[in-house]
């Protein structure tokens, strides 16, 4: 396991959010299209997006990075990078205080699949194109490093504190939370900004189409990015109230061929660490998204904690199948949704949720969220 309650002075909290997504930029998007329970789906236009694997998409509306970020510093930024810098802009706007000594106490992590799969491919193209294999324009050679986004944002903002990009697939969101509350624990950062970023393009398009089963054809994809901003509840910002309390977070590696009993392993050990029982658990989010037959992870979810709790925001469903990005959406929208849910299944005060994530080459991990009853 990765995480162990053991020797924590203090459990983090959540104090602020913010979500680039196929409902918009920002805040107030997100929280229409999810109440709505909108679908985004769309075709893509082959004129901006070339031919692409699959007839739909989720793509965030109206987004050109050099539009919505300026033409300063971000001639060839990928796609990825433009939706994470513009996330932590939107952050940003919540929490101005993170960036008030310089941003040396502020810490940022992200989770990637593979950082932006249309770097590498026009990085490649150019190479083969060219009149020498290293004839190849200086503006792409950035978008081939992993971790582009996170670097970027962080100039872009003046982030200065420990910078880190995760890239474990659709877990990699819960590995950058975890990553996160180690360094406020540590005392390496006052405070993480930890998301998840994932683009569209042509070029995951089709490494999508090819790597996927066949019972996964139709999930369209997604794309965006989600950030949460991580406190010691001792040192959380003016104006700033509790969103959630990380309980705990665990992740283990399939090795025996059986990813349901590795994440049943993974689900157990966050209840141990944070001493609660299954039933406790006011909501369980799963990671399958729209177009995939119900999976051994949602019924797994069901039997230990009910069909209740996982009928809670099903947001794949609605923005697509957004990747590494997919858990920390899960999360935004439980703080999102759980300030208007009323007290259920005997809870009248705090609310445990739990969310999940399982990646096709062997990774599970989960985190367990305590909400308060007071809301945002």
């Amino acid at each position: 396991m990765l995480s162990s309650e053991a020797g924590w002075p203090q459990r983090p909290v959540i104090t602020a959010w913010s979500a680039v997504s196929p409902f918009g930029v920002g805040h107030e998007p997100f929280e229409q299209g999810l109440s709505a329970g909108r679908t985004t789906a769309r075709s893509p236009d082959t004129d901006i997006w070339g031919v692409v694997a699959e007839p739909l998409a989720h793509l965030v509306p109206d987004f050109e990075v050099r539009e919505v970020l300026g033409k300063a510093g971000t001639r060839g930024l990928d796609r990825a990078s433009g939706l994470a810098i513009t996330a932590v802009r939107e952050l940003v706007r919540h929490a101005p205080d993170i960036t008030d000594d310089s941003g040396l106490t502020t810490a940022i992590v992200l989770g990637t699949t593979a950082g932006s799969a249309q770097g590498y491919a026009d990085l490649t193209r150019a190479s083969f194109e060219g009149r020498r294999p290293q004839d190849v324009p200086p503006v792409f050679i950035p978008n081939m490093a992993m971790n582009r986004a996170t670097s970027a944002s962080a100039i872009f903002h003046g982030l200065r504190g420990p910078n880190s990009t995760l890239a474990a697939g659709r877990v990699s969101g819960l590995m950058a939370l975890e990553h996160g509350r180690r360094l406020l624990a540590q005392h390496r950062a006052d405070r993480v900004v930890v998301g998840a970023t994932e683009e569209y393009s042509q070029a995951r398009s089709w490494l999508e189409h090819h790597r996927r089963h066949p019972g996964d054809a139709d999930a369209a994809l997604g794309e965006g990015c989600a950030l949460l901003l991580l406190e010691r509840p001792d040192g959380i910002g003016a104006e700033r109230t509790v969103l959630a309390e990380v309980m705990a977070v665990t992740s283990c590696i399939d090795v025996d061929g059986d990813p349901v009993a590795a994440l049943r392993s993974c689900l157990s050990a966050a209840l141990d660490a944070a001493a609660v029982a299954a039933g406790d658990v006011w909501a369980a989010m799963p990671s399958s998204c729209s177009g995939t037959p119900e999976p051994g992870e949602t019924l797994l979810l069901k039997e230990m904690f009910g069909t209740e709790a996982v009928a809670r925001p099903a947001i794949g469903s609605l923005i697509g199948d957004t990747s590494a990005a997919a858990s920390v959406f899960q999360i935004v929208a439980l703080l999102s949704t759980a300030q208007y849910a009323t007290a259920d299944r005997g809870h009248d005060g705090d609310r445990l949720a739990l969310v999940s994530a399982s990646d096709p080459d062997g990774a599970v991990a989960c985190a367990l969220l305590r909400l308060p009853s007071s809301g945002r």
